[in-house]
């Protein structure tokens, strides 16, 4: 099963003390590179000059956003608890994990994608420049961008209305009628969190660009704790509660950023004709036509999973929970950290630059995602016991989290240096060639999807591993491209810095498991 993720503008959808790596000799960033970590907490952006190092400056920022994302998957967390707890592995829980899978698949295909692909590495241009005309046309651009974003986005989920019926029918054809017809309901008030997912998304964009980036970590983490609070206040409204607690969760994440962005002349606009508009339209073109065939992907494999047994589509995602929440706390935050600083690099075309701060980060992304994915694996079984056994969560239910978990483990790694693999694409205005190796990828998914549930009758465990073999595809036919254009990084310190993480990281599991 494609991973499920926080919807955040990283597609696809992070940290822990950046001291034990040693990293290469310092790279001096040209002025305005990077904020200062004072600027980043309290939100008012780098706006004069700076000279940073990579370790004062992306780590730091990484640091920060780990703040929130430690925040955010802990809360992301105490939502699955919620709901194993209150609705079990099967039934209503079924129905609310389809209209939640709706609900993200059709945010990556009209949002997401557009962030981390177009709008933060285009903004970020603009917002380095802080001559007063400058900062204007970026506000200007900003204030088109909510505008056009909210009208269509509106008119997204009033077709959605039309179509939900036909779209439970096909994805949770292995469920009850019943249960599809309680899909249908729940996805029909879901999917109005996709216009606040928008309009917040466009909002964090622009905090990203600005390097403001509190604001937007800690909103996350507040969506999740308004979900949590609303599904256990009002639980006597049943599987109800959670979809209020989601909508409402996705208005916070308006609200909560709304002061980082207390310097916006808010003035509704709808200039498309504006340079900007254009090239977002280049660069997110092929991000959408390679979302559209993993889109469809994610539907299908929808229908199957929900073929594989009554308790494996929330099985699946719980364990994807502890799954995302590794990947949060190492990966992501530091991608989304480095993303400006590669843009702005990849402009000036300082290519030097630009190859020390990826391998520096990647170099980083392996000290802490190989301990991370195998302490994970040692504590497993006990972990989803502590999480998730109590009330409607039965026994039954912990063995199939645990044998999914299982499954999705050997992607991790993957999936987390992949992430910093497509950003080094995009800071360099290349999204085709990311979407070129996800359409093939996506492809090899279904086509091992279909093989061991089909034919080889493997059922969920299945998909699980098809999903790991997914992003190890994707991962390395990403890096092999990517040495086409700078060389062997290996050369860079990056195969030693594995296998030093590896060793320590196997006698660090096994005291864990122990």
């Amino acid at each position: 099963m494609p991973l499920e993720k926080e919807p955040a503008p990283s597609s696809k959808k992070l940290f822990i003390a950046p001291s034990t790596l040693e990293v290469e000799p310092a790279v001096e960033f040209p002025p305005s590179e990077l904020t200062t970590l004072e600027s980043a907490a309290d939100g008012s952006g780098a706006e004069g000059p700076t000279s940073a190092r990579f370790g004062d400056g992306i780590i730091r920022a990484a640091l920060l956003i780990s703040v929130g994302n430690v925040l955010t998957r802990i809360f992301g967390v105490a939502r699955e608890v919620v709901l194993a707890s209150l609705f079990g592995t099967a039934g209503v829980a079924a129905a609310f994990v389809l209209a939640d899978n709706v609900l993200t698949i059709f945010f990556d295909l009209l949002v997401s994608g557009a962030i981390s692909s177009a709008l933060v590495p285009l903004l970020s241009r603009y917002a380095a420049n802080t001559v007063a005309e400058k900062r204007a046309e970026f506000w200007h651009i900003v204030n088109t961008l909510l505008t056009v974003g909210l009208l269509f986005l509106v008119s997204i989920v009033a077709l959605l209305q039309l179509v939900t019926d036909p779209l439970m029918a096909f994805m949770g054809q292995g469920e009850k009628p019943e249960i599809r017809q309680l899909a249908a309901g729940l996805t029909r008030v879901m999917v109005l969190g996709i216009v606040f997912l928008g309009v917040s998304s466009i909002m964090m964009a622009t905090l990203q660009a600005l390097q403001r980036f509190a604001w937007s970590a800690l909103s996350l983490a507040i969506r999740n704790a308004s979900i949590v609070l609303i599904a256990l206040v009002f639980r006597d409204w049943g599987i109800w509660s959670m979809v209020v607690g989601v909508v409402v969760g996705t208005f916070m994440l308006v609200v909560l950023q709304a002061p980082g962005l207390r310097d916006l002349p808010l003035r509704p606009s709808l200039d498309l004709q504006h340079p900007i508009f254009r090239e977002i339209l280049r660069l997110y073109r092929p991000i959408f036509l390679g979302l559209l065939v993993t889109s469809g992907v994610l539907f299908i494999d929808r229908a199957i999973a929900s073929t594989t047994g009554r308790d494996t589509l929330a099985a699946m995602r719980y364990a994807t929970t502890l799954q995302q929440f590794t990947l949060g706390l190492v990966g992501s935050a530091l991608a989304i950290a480095i993303l400006p600083s590669l843009s702005r690099q990849a402009a000036q075309t300082d290519l030097r630059a630009y190859r020390q701060t990826l391998t520096s980060g990647l170099r980083l992304l392996l000290v802490l995602i190989i301990p991370a994915t195998l302490g994970l694996l040692a504590i497993a079984l006990p972990t989803i016991s502590l999480l998730y056994e109590r009330n409607e969560f039965k026994e039954t239910s912990r063995w199939i989290t645990y044998v999914a978990l299982l499954g999705y483990v050997p992607g991790i790694p993957a999936a987390a240096l992949d992430q910093m693999l497509i950003f080094a694409f995009y800071a360099r205005s290349n999204t085709l060639t990311p979407v070129l190796v996800g359409v093939v990828s996506n492809l090899a998914y279904l086509l091992l999807a279909l093989l061991t549930t089909s034919l080889l009758g493997w059922g969920m465990i299945g998909l699980v591993l098809a999903n790991s073999m997914q992003q190890v595809i994707h991962m390395t036919v990403m890096f092999v491209l990517l040495r086409r254009v700078f060389g062997n990084l290996g050369n860079d310190g990056l195969w030693s810095t594995a296998w030093r993480a590896m060793l320590a990281s196997v006698l660090l599991a096994g005291v864990a498991f122990l």
